[in-house]
């Protein structure tokens, strides 16, 4: 069968086909470099660099009455920019933010600092002229008096990818009513690194977890003893307070077995629903957060679908000086 097989002649055919797709590689790879023109850097004027330069200082919330501006001792034609920084805003975020709003002009940005814990000399220099001089000094005295926000994210849809919200740097906790699916789903939430507390309302259908005041105690007891055997590991447990089933005879119940069982439980309407405020999610955030007052806290509770939306929104609120910490350290 391979008597007339010639070694020789598939090795140079072989050859031949790998040298033919590289080819085809190297000029689809140019064709697709050529479609990608690079962008064009721009020069910038003295005034389109301090509207950037105070953009920068307004996203960490330092605003004018922090920024004195001088003429330079050396040099009349400089401009100094003395900026007082708050004690809990690194100056190393700010040249960060400078280098991003700059990154699109030809304008080179240059910083040192003077001493351990002083002033950040700053020069923003464009066509090897000094555009721009700064003097960050953190001032010890001086903070922001944001408030806390935890965030809670309810009503998980578990038939869809929820990567993006299971891999959000944000120390949000999952509300879950207890069932099969969300049982399943706590290997997800503590892969991600993150925590889950159990919801307790009317929409409980799974047998192993529904309390009903018709039901008999002893099934009441044993839906209890499913809870904490079957998620024993809820950071918290939430009643909703306005379901039937709080305002049922069964109540009396429940609390006795959660005290009983010495389990850290509180009322739904301890958390302020973001879909209360508005039915879109971003303005609905941005109302309840201005509302707030100084070092005022608040646990917000959001749907899943919601949620998604909020992901980008979240960083600009904690540049301005926000707090997003644990729900539960606000619950304590």
């Amino acid at each position: 069968m391979f008597n007339n097989f010639d070694l020789s002649k598939s090795a140079k055919l072989l050859f031949a086909l790998a040298v033919f797709l590289l080819v085809i590689i190297i000029v689809i790879d140019r064709y697709i470099a050529s479609e990608k023109p690079e962008l064009k850097k721009k020069d910038i004027t003295f005034a389109e660099a301090d509207s950037l330069f105070r953009q920068a200082l307004r996203n960490y919330d330092i605003g004018d009455k922090f920024l004195t501006v001088k003429k330079n001792k050396k040099n009349s034609s400089d401009f100094v920019y003395s900026v007082k920084v708050y004690s809990d805003v690194p100056v190393s975020l700010l040249l960060l933010e400078l280098e991003n709003l700059f990154s699109p002009t030809t304008a080179k940005i240059i910083s040192h600092e003077e001493s351990i814990g002083g002033k950040t000399i700053t020069r923003i220099i464009l066509a090897d002229k000094p555009l721009l001089i700064s003097e960050f000094t953190t001032d010890k005295n001086i903070f922001r008096e944001k408030g806390k926000i935890g965030l809670i994210v309810s009503n998980i849809d578990f038939s869809i990818d929820n990567s993006a919200i299971l891999n959000t740097p944000e120390q949000i906790i999952f509300l879950i009513t207890p069932s099969e699916q969300s049982r399943k789903f706590i290997t997800n939430i503590f892969s991600a690194g993150k925590r889950y507390a159990l919801l307790i309302n009317d929409d409980v259908q799974d047998l192993n977890y529904k309390i009903n005041e018709s039901y008999p105690v002893r099934r009441n007891k044993k839906s209890v003893e499913n809870l904490f055997k079957h998620f024993p590991s809820a950071a918290f447990i939430a009643i909703d307070d306005k379901s039937d089933l709080f305002d049922s005879s069964i109540r009396e119940f429940l609390i006795k077995e959660l005290e009983w069982r010495k389990a850290f439980y509180v009322q739904l309407s301890r958390f302020d629903l973001l879909n209360s405020y508005s039915s879109n999610a971003v303005t609905a955030f941005g109302d309840m957060i201005k509302s707030m007052n100084k070092n005022e806290s608040r646990i917000i509770l959001v749907d899943g679908k919601d949620f998604y939306d909020l992901l980008p929104v979240i960083p600009a609120y904690r540049k301005i000086g926000y707090k997003f910490i644990s729900a539960t350290e606000l619950l304590k």
